[in-house]
């Protein structure tokens, strides 16, 4: 049985596009008949470094606790050298490593050059890394560029999570050998459409993060401004660190902050949802979050970040929005206003993803490339 270990920041539960991009790949490639190793970081604290679930086994990595929601930074102690044993012990075909910035990526990126182990890095951005402050990005930016330098010393192939991300890459001086597109599980519209139904409200929704740079900000004073917001409810489900003064600031009978749910919970929310919108200003790969609402038929208002527009390239899938609140409410009230385009838009995108963002694909794809490199 071929074993490929994938390293990256996180694991789920964990909220973020890497981390549900890492486990549906695993169990994709797990299914394949590919042996799992996930080495990700033990940011719960667990007391266990090595688990084994699903078929796929976790090694997590100790942590300082310093940055933890952002920037899990190695811890190398006994516990740390034990889980470097256990991958001694394997016999690893290939090496998977999310981004070029986060420390376990440079960790599995050395280990396979050390071992002599093929290393093939995903790459989900789409611009630098923000943090939302000029002089805190200026830094980060010099730090991101720094480890781009090393990490590329000791890769074999490079692919980003769409084109998008690839044309980044460019920028950095790299040429990406493919995409592994983001995707979505084909069956989930198929398990879920029984919970679809239908609301005397239109019903809108974002999911994510709660950070100023995804926009949930702009979202929330936009739903204020919109014509006809009393036969509206908004839902913000997701968790981060601005959350608690949104609840605060934003006490409004139809707004309902849902707080971070599972991903079963929010393709729930998704099956619910008439309007997603997703006004993203953060260097996306290509949303998992879009992937999600529109295999649901949700109609998606998303900003022009990432791969989204290889997503929605034509008006009839969707509608991209300026990163600003007076074209999101424009644009929401074009929609409201016009249910014949907004339900179509709801079918059309569905057929889309079905068609060209399926999990069974982006796998192929990935043992294509494994394979290729072995044979050579």
């Amino acid at each position: 049985m071929k074993t490929v270990a994938i390293f990256s920041g996180y694991f789920l539960p964990h909220l973020g596009g890497i981390e549900k991009y890492t486990d549906n790949l695993a169990k994709e490639l797990s299914k394949n008949g590919y042996r799992i190793i996930n080495v990700s970081s033990n940011y719960q604290f667990k007391k266990q470094y090595k688990i084994e679930k699903d078929n796929i086994l976790y090694l997590l990595l100790p942590v300082k606790k310093i940055f933890i929601g952002r920037y899990p930074i190695p811890k190398k102690n006994r516990e740390y050298k034990e889980i470097i044993k256990c991958l001694d012990n394997e016999t690893i075909d290939a090496i998977i490593v999310n981004t070029r910035f986060h420390l376990t990526s440079f960790i599995g990126a050395r280990y396979g050059k050390k071992h002599n182990i093929p290393v093939f890095l995903i790459d989900h951005s789409s611009s630098y890394i923000t943090l939302n402050s000029k002089f805190i990005d200026f830094f980060a930016n010099i730090y991101e560029r720094f480890l781009t330098r090393k990490i590329k010393k000791m890769v074999n192939g490079f692919y980003g999570v769409s084109a998008r991300s690839n044309q980044w890459l460019k920028e950095l001086n790299i040429q990406a050998n493919g995409v592994f597109y983001n995707a979505i599980d084909e069956s989930i519209y198929e398990k879920n459409k029984k919970y679809i139904k239908k609301s005397d409200k239109i019903v809108i929704t974002y999911a994510g993060r709660i950070l100023v740079e995804k926009g949930v900000v702009n979202l929330l004073e936009a739903f204020l401004k919109i014509k006809n917001n009393k036969k509206c409810i908004l839902n913000i489900a997701g968790d981060g660190p601005i959350l608690e003064n949104l609840k605060e600031k934003y006490q409004y009978k139809n707004i309902q902050f849902l707080g971070k749910l599972d991903h079963e919970n929010v393709i729930k929310l998704c099956a619910k949802t008439d309007i997603f919108v997703y006004p993203s200003m953060y260097p996306e790969g290509l949303p998992t979050s879009i992937l999600e609402a529109g295999i649901m038929k949700c109609a998606i208002l998303a900003t022009d970040r990432g791969g989204t527009k290889e997503v929605i390239n034509d008006e009839k899938y969707g509608i991209i929005i300026e990163e600003n609140v007076e074209d999101l409410v424009k644009q929401l009230d074009y929609l409201i206003d016009h249910p014949s385009i907004m339900d179509a838009m709801k079918e059309n995108i569905n057929a889309r993803i079905m068609n060209n963002f399926v999990w069974s694909e982006t796998a192929k794809t990935v043992i294509k490339e494994i394979k290729k490199y072995k044979d050579n």
